[in-house]
């Protein structure tokens, strides 16, 4: 088992083209059940998803497509992302859209953030492991409070991310890392106090 797990984590790749195939209903549900196993704080299980497929994905396309006619103050440009947008969605099977609810603190925050973050990882990998790529976008409309409030979002409610899920079509070969080593710092002794001269 440790050694799926590795060979999991190690051999996932963000996938940014997919085949166009039906993904069930059923298995991204299976995947969703099992990701909700992500560590969080005090088992508030901060994230909720809201799912896109088929014809569902119509409205997704017509807020994000206004929020682009907000933001983009270059006419042709805006037509050209408003295209884009349309097409992407509409080629790739499922679309989840991964938000926290707002918090009362700021440790709350940084903690239900952090685990839906935890919870988003767990997708990918569960994902991968059935044969299925996920690339996970933050694209500057998820920023746009008039396009938040549209999805249903309260004030203070965060996206963390949309993820588009399908069989991938093209599968990257990976890209070198660093090693920890070079972001790793071991404390394995007690410190000497400097000497105070005052």
């Amino acid at each position: 088992m440790n050694d799926t797990i590795q060979h999991t984590i190690v051999s996932r790749r963000t996938i940014r083209k997919f085949q166009p195939d039906d993904i069930p209903l059923h298995t991204i549900v299976d995947i969703l059940e099992d990701a909700k196993w992500a560590p969080n704080h005090k088992l508030r299980e901060p994230w909720e998803v809201m799912l896109y497929k088929g014809d569902g994905k119509g409205h997704l396309i017509e807020h994000i497509q206004e929020s682009i006619a907000r933001t983009e103050f270059d006419e042709e440009k805006a037509e050209k992302k408003k295209e884009k947008i349309n097409q992407f969605i509409r080629n790739i099977p499922i679309h989840l859209l991964v938000t926290v609810k707002a918090a009362t603190t700021e440790k709350e925050r940084h903690e239900d953030f952090a685990a839906t973050c935890a919870f988003i990882q767990n997708i990918q990998l569960l994902s991968w492991a059935k044969g299925l790529g996920v690339v996970w976008k933050t694209n500057g409309f998820i920023f746009d409070p008039i396009f938040r409030e549209a999805m249903g979002l309260e004030p203070g409610d965060v996206i963390v991310g949309m993820l588009h899920i399908g069989k991938p079509a093209f599968i990257p070969n990976p890209k070198e890392r660093k090693s920890i080593k070079n972001k790793l710092t071991i404390y394995d002794t007690q410190p000497k106090k400097q000497p105070s001269f005052f």
